[in-house]
C-alpha cells in the first residue's frame, strides 16, 4: 500500500509526527471505496474494520427502535469512522453510513488496536479526535432541542457541502429529512423557504448551494460552533496536532 501523503489529514499528522511507525502502519491498510448508503457499522456492535475517510462524507446516525434515524455526527478526510472500536472500548449506540461516495483507508481494527497499544503517538491522535466527535455530539443534542428546521437544514448543508467540498450535493428530501432530524414535509417546506431566499436550488434528488454567504446567514449558531470542523481542513489538523501537543 502506497499512500506517502495521505489526503486523510488525521494519517497526514500521524506520519509528520511519527513517520517510522506510519510506514508500518501502511502495510495493513487497504484503499477501498465508499459507496452512498453503504452501512460501514452497526450500533453497539464492534466493526471488523476501522475507516480514515479519504473523500467523501460518512455520518454517525442514531435510530429509535421504530426506525426513525437521525445524523449525530459526521467524519470526513479529518478523521475515522469506527473510533471507539480503534481506542478498544465500547463500540458507540449509533451506526456508521456512508452520506456522500468517496474513498477511505480500511484498517482490521485489531491491527489499529495493535499500533495504538505500541505507538503513543497514534493513541494521542485518536484520543484529541475523539474530542471532536464528542464535540459534535454534544451539539447535534442542542441543535434539535432549540433551532428550526430551516436553521437546522441551512447548517447541515453549508457543513454538509464543506466537509464534501462541493456545492452540488445528490440528496433526496426523504434522506434530508432522517439527517436533519425533522418530518419530510417540515424539510420540504424549509428547503423551499431557502430556495425563495436564493441560498439554495434543487431537482431530481440534487441540491446545489447557490450563495454560501445566504446559506450561512440562514443557518443557526451551531453553524460557528462546528464550523471548524468542515470549513478548514488545515485548521482541523493544526486543532488535532495542538491536542497531541
Amino acid at each position: 500500500m502506497s499512500a506517502i501523503h495521505p489526503r486523510n489529514l488525521l494519517l497526514a499528522e500521524f506520519a509528520r509526527v511519527s513517520p517510522d511507525a506510519y510506514e508500518k502502519f501502511l502495510q495493513d491498510v487497504d484503499q477501498v471505496a465508499l459507496k452512498r448508503g453503504a452501512v460501514l457499522g452497526l450500533a453497539n456492535t464492534a466493526t471488523e474494520f476501522v475507516y480514515f475517510v479519504e473523500s467523501g462524507v460518512v455520518s454517525l446516525v442514531a435510530s429509535t427502535r421504530s426506525g426513525q434515524s437521525l445524523e449525530v455526527a459526521v467524519v470526513s478526510r479529518e478523521g475515522v469512522a469506527g473510533i471507539a472500536d480503534a481506542l478498544g472500548q465500547h463500540p458507540f449506540p449509533y451506526g456508521w453510513i456512508v452520506q456522500l461516495p468517496g474513498a477511505a483507508l480500511r484498517v482490521p481494527r485489531r491491527v489499529v488496536h495493535d499500533h495504538v497499544l505500541s505507538c503513543s503517538d497514534l493513541h494521542q491522535l485518536l484520543m484529541a479526535y475523539s474530542q471532536l466527535v464528542m464535540h459534535q455530539l454534544a451539539q447535534s443534542a442542542i441543535c434539535n432541542r432549540f433551532h428550526t428546521s430551516v436553521q437546522r437544514l441551512a447548517r447541515w448543508l453549508v457543513l454538509t457541502a464543506e466537509h464534501a467540498e462541493s456545492q452540488r450535493l445528490e440528496l433526496t428530501h426523504e434522506y434530508l429529512a432522517q439527517m436533519v432530524g425533522a418530518p419530510r414535509s417540515a424539510v420540504t417546506a424549509a428547503a423551499s423557504a431557502l430556495r425563495k431566499d436564493g441560498a439554495i436550488d434543487y431537482s431530481r434528488g440534487v441540491v446545489t448551494i447557490c450563495s454560501e454567504r445566504r446559506l450561512r446567514k440562514a443557518a443557526c449558531e451551531c453553524y460557528e460552533a462546528l464550523s471548524t470542523i468542515g470549513r478548514d481542513r488545515e485548521s482541523t489538523r493544526s486543532s488535532v496536532a495542538l491536542l497531541v501537543r
